[in-house]
């Protein structure tokens, strides 16, 4: 009789240890998935992030080329003036010596 007791308790103990372990695994496994599903969408996040500053120094390095486009048209305009003033600008007879040289050297330096 006690033996047959025991082994009802034992029976139904074993069996509450089963479904209680049941029962965790489940939220076990649900809490993984969570997690993992959580990562994925961070690991997305940092991605979406990194393509962002990709495109932002896209961006600058294109804005600094259209800016020295632009400085390259005014630059050859100054260039051309330069050249015109080498070969056409002529000072005045009797002009000084040294604002002659400072003139070359200016339009040497502006060259």
């Amino acid at each position: 009789m006690v033996l047959g007791v025991a082994s009802a308790a034992a029976a139904a103990t074993g069996g509450t240890g089963v479904s209680l372990f049941e029962y965790n695994r489940q939220n076990f496994l649900y809490d993984r998935k969570m997690r993992q599903e959580t990562e994925y969408q961070i690991m997305d996040f940092r991605i979406k992030q990194a393509e962002l500053w990709r495109e932002d120094v896209k961006d600058i390095i294109g804005l600094t080329s259209v800016k020295m486009d632009t400085y390259l048209i005014v630059n050859a305009v100054q260039l051309g003036f330069c050249v015109m003033a080498f070969c056409e600008g002529r000072l005045a007879a009797g002009t000084p010596t040294w604002l002659i040289g400072c003139h070359s050297l200016c339009l040497g330096g502006a060259f």
